[in-house]
């Protein structure tokens, strides 16, 4: 416990520096409890500051070989980095999966990422320029469409409603459960590399009956693969509705459990960060009376990314999201699963370029109609539609990929 104050109190003492000091939402005062109420695990809050996903680390304290880059090399089948697990891709199991990921990157890589970046640079110049902040709700794991459309992001905030589990210990596994996870892993990979997102039920079914220690793994995944390192690993824990902290990755605490993962890694030699939150964003459970509404409303120059999101932001329920998004970002780039067509058309705020091609709703969502207003500006000017060079979402049956692009005036 007490590892976890020091790294409560030395994450106030970084964020003031680095920020300009962080003020409590209700008092403006930096608050820090003493360490006898923290052993007694009582209601009162260890720190009550709420702070911006994304405090900056210093690079030069980044060591290639750490356990965690260690761990994600060896699962990605990547050579570097691999430290003291070294020995480990030359068993069966991880050399199988490492021909397993080579083959089926190499495929992803034709189809679909090469495609994608070309065509970012020339359609995205403008936003990965302003935007140092991406935000990505209902995303699941997908750290790959994130990165690739922006790579020029200082942070990305990923939310699911997946758990976020841990790194698997290759160190410890015997040659059974290093196939069978292997297995499962193969198994969790299947939706993105096909069909470019992930189904909930599949990973709840893969992530539970493989043992694949939740969504950590795949982002890690994705993370090494996309040529990047990582740095270290932390947890993000909410006390009660007071305040949130990063506590380090070792941290135990029955009652105050983990809701977020922060991941910091190094692209291109630069620093960066990479946040994945488990949290019900209803309006319920998001709204300006709770902490992580207050701990996301202060991310700066951002954009949001939405694709195949279930329509979730077409429903009432998810209105503080909706409004959420509209008010806090500078940028929403989505596909038709996102925020509803007429939001960005009843005023004047946007610009907006669409792109694909629009089409009904898939099967799985049957009681939805197409948006009547999205399919008359798809049909008013043919000419002035951009073009997609790849497929993404759930049309990947069809093809007809929508994405609308909406940036503030």
């Amino acid at each position: 416990m007490k590892k976890v104050i020091f790294s409560v109190i030395s994450l106030v003492l970084l964020l003031s520096s680095c920020q300009g000091g962080s003020s409590n939402a209700d008092t403006g005062k930096k608050t820090v409890e003493n360490k006898d109420s923290l052993k007694k695990q009582d209601s009162t809050p260890v720190v009550k500051v709420v702070n911006t996903p994304g405090a900056a680390w210093d690079i030069n304290t980044y060591a290639p070989e750490n356990n965690f880059n260690a761990i994600a090399s060896v699962m990605s089948g990547v050579k570097t980095n691999t430290g003291n697990l070294k020995r480990f891709l030359d068993s069966a199991a991880w050399r199988d999966n490492a021909r397993f990921v080579d083959s089926s990157w190499k495929r992803l890589e034709s189809s679909r990422l090469s495609k994608m970046r070309d065509w970012r640079d020339v359609e995205f110049a403008q936003i990965n320029k302003n935007s140092k902040t991406i935000f990505y709700p209902f995303s699941g794991p997908d750290f790959l469409t994130a990165y690739t459309f922006f790579p020029d992001a200082d942070k990305y905030v990923l939310i699911g409603l997946e758990n976020i589990g841990k790194l698997p210990d290759v160190s410890k596994m015997k040659k059974k459960e290093a196939e069978d996870y292997v297995y499962g892993f193969r198994n969790s990979l299947t939706d993105i590399f096909n069909k470019s997102y992930f189904i909930t039920k599949n990973m709840g079914r893969d992530f539970n009956y493989h043992n694949l220690y939740g969504t950590l793994s795949l982002m890690s995944f994705f993370i090494k693969r996309t040529g990047n390192e990582i740095a270290n690993v932390k947890y993000v824990v909410k006390y009660n509705n007071d305040s949130i902290a990063e506590v380090p990755y070792d941290y135990k605490d029955k009652e105050h459990k983990a809701f977020g993962v922060r991941i910091d890694i190094v692209s291109n030699g630069k620093p960066k960060t990479v946040y994945y939150f488990r949290y019900d964003v209803s309006d319920k459970k998001f709204n300006d009376t709770a902490v992580f509404y207050k701990y996301l409303s202060k991310m700066t120059d951002a954009a949001t990314y939405i694709k195949s999101a279930s329509y979730l932001l077409h429903n009432d329920f998810m209105s503080n999201m909706r409004k959420f998004i509209l008010d806090k970002t500078n940028y929403v780039v989505e596909d038709d699963t996102g925020i509803p067509f007429k939001y960005f058309t009843k005023d004047s705020k946007w610009d907006i370029k669409l792109y694909g091609a629009y089409a009904k709703p898939v099967s799985d969502f049957k009681w939805l109609n197409k948006q009547e207003d999205l399919n008359e500006a798809y049909q008013k000017d043919s000419t002035k539609i951009g073009k997609l060079s790849f497929h993404l979402g759930y049309h990947w049956g069809s093809k007809k990929d929508v994405l609308i692009v909406a940036g503030k005036k």
